[in-house]
This record gives structure tokens, C-alpha cells and sequence, in this order.
């Protein structure tokens, strides 16, 4: 179960999401690969107005040392691909509000943010956030250090912004989330946990952050549960 914000507090996240998840890959690739939605093949499916049918989350992962020199962005990496579709019941069961946010997102608009001195003009695309829980810290064998890490960072939502691309296609929105652009400090403790993925179950999820009242509680855009990934089973592709 995810938890999302309410007034600055955490509440179960309602049972109703956008989309539903049907499908998952792993590419690996010896340089990240954008938009990747253009080398599957979707299948087809009924859209409600204009909401694409088809939701692609493609998380780009590094797979090589985390380097502290910034430039260091791309490499050898992994993109687990995870595939959604519009639910059946989204004109009914999802808040008018909430649609809305979901047509901002797919269509970059932008809004006002207020600010001292002066309010400014962002991206509304900068509002998604990511849900990401490791279910089984439990069964893992963790250091000290480990554990500390997992109790201050395990469940915590953050936004995407700025390691983030967005792709609308025919039928399809896809969402890039760049591993390779996270802080040092994400990837360094993210790259302790490679080897041992094939043992870990981990929550994903994306929603919208709330800014004003109307928009809490926060609605699920999309959620999978992910078990035993195991990068060392794939073997590498170029695109």
C-alpha cells in the first residue's frame, strides 16, 4: 500500500489508480536508451478522449561505479520498462481534479508558483513524483549502515524533476526517469543494492503533487510491485 500527503500528512493513497498495469522488460543497452516506446510494440487499445491508452514508465538504471565528477551521466545501464493501461473505470471512479492534473501532465503545460519576490512560471510535468517502497528490508541481510539508509529513505516520496523526459506518441505517453542524472550519494547507495535485486520486492508508483487543497489526497497515476530483478540474466541490445 502506498501512502500519499494530505495537509502534510500521510494517508493511504485511494484504492483507484489511472492506470493499470500489464506488462514489464528489461533491455540492457551499453548507453541509456530515451524514448524507448519506439522499439516495442504496443498493443492497441481504446483511449478516453485525449488520454493516451498506453502509459510507458522507462527507468534508465546505471550499472557502472557511480563516479562524483558530474559528468559522468550515461554508461552501461539497464531499462526496466514498465507498461499501463488507461482503467477502464477513469471517467468514473477518478476525481474531476485529478483528470485534469493528468492532461496538464501529458500536455506540458505550465502554472504559477508563487514565490518571494516574485511568483514564476514552471512546468506542470515538475510536479511528478515518485513512490518507490522496498517491501522485504526484513529478509535482506543489511549492514548497520544499510539499515539506517532504509529507515530514512525507505517509502519517501520525491519528485522527479529535472532527471526526468516525457514522449507522447499515437496512442502512448512515456515517462524517462534518469538514474544515471541522480545525486552521487542516490547512485552510490542505490549500486550497493545491483547485486542484490534478485532478492529484493519493491513497490513503484507515480503521482501528481498536490499544491492546493482540492488536489489532497494525492491519486495514484500508476503502481507495480517488481520481484527478483536480476540484470545478469539479459544479455546487452543497441538501438
Amino acid at each position: 500500500m502506498f501512502y500519499v500527503s494530505r495537509d502534510k500528512k500521510k494517508e493511504p493513497a485511494p484504492e483507484c489508480v489511472a492506470f493499470h498495469p500489464f506488462a514489464a522488460d528489461i533491455f540492457l543497452s551499453e548507453r541509456k536508451i530515451p524514448h524507448i516506446a519506439r522499439y516495442v510494440e504496443l498493443p492497441t487499445l481504446s483511449a478516453y478522449d485525449e488520454v493516451p491508452a498506453v502509459l510507458v514508465v522507462n527507468v534508465q538504471v546505471p550499472l557502472y561505479p557511480a563516479s562524483i565528477l558530474h559528468g559522468e551521466s550515461d554508461g552501461e545501464g539497464m531499462n526496466l520498462v514498465m507498461y499501463f493501461k488507461l482503467s477502464e473505470s477513469y471517467s468514473k471512479e477518478l476525481p474531476t481534479h485529478f483528470r485534469e492534473n493528468i492532461m496538464k501532465l501529458i500536455n506540458d503545460e505550465v502554472e504559477r508558483v508563487k514565490g518571494f519576490p516574485l511568483d514564476t512560471i514552471a512546468p506542470f510535468r515538475e510536479r511528478l513524483k515518485i513512490l518507490g517502497r522496498l517491501a522485504n528490508v526484513n529478509d535482506l541481510q543489511l549492514s548497520a549502515t544499510e539499515k539506517k539508509l532504509m529507515n530514512a529513505y525507505n517509502e519517501k516520496p520525491v519528485l522527479s524533476r529535472p532527471q526526468h523526459e516525457f514522449y507522447l506518441g499515437e496512442n502512448y505517453f512515456e515517462i524517462d526517469l534518469d538514474m544515471h542524472r541522480f545525486s552521487y550519494i542516490s547512485r552510490k547507495g542505490f549500486e550497493t543494492f545491483n547485486n542484490r535485486l534478485k532478492y529484493c520486492i519493491m513497490d513503484f508508483g507515480l503521482t501528481i503533487q498536490g499544491h492546493k487543497a482540492e488536489d489532497l489526497p494525492e491519486h495514484i497515476l500508476c503502481c507495480m510491485r517488481l520481484n527478483n530483478i536480476d540484470h545478469t540474466k539479459y544479455s546487452q541490445l543497441g538501438c
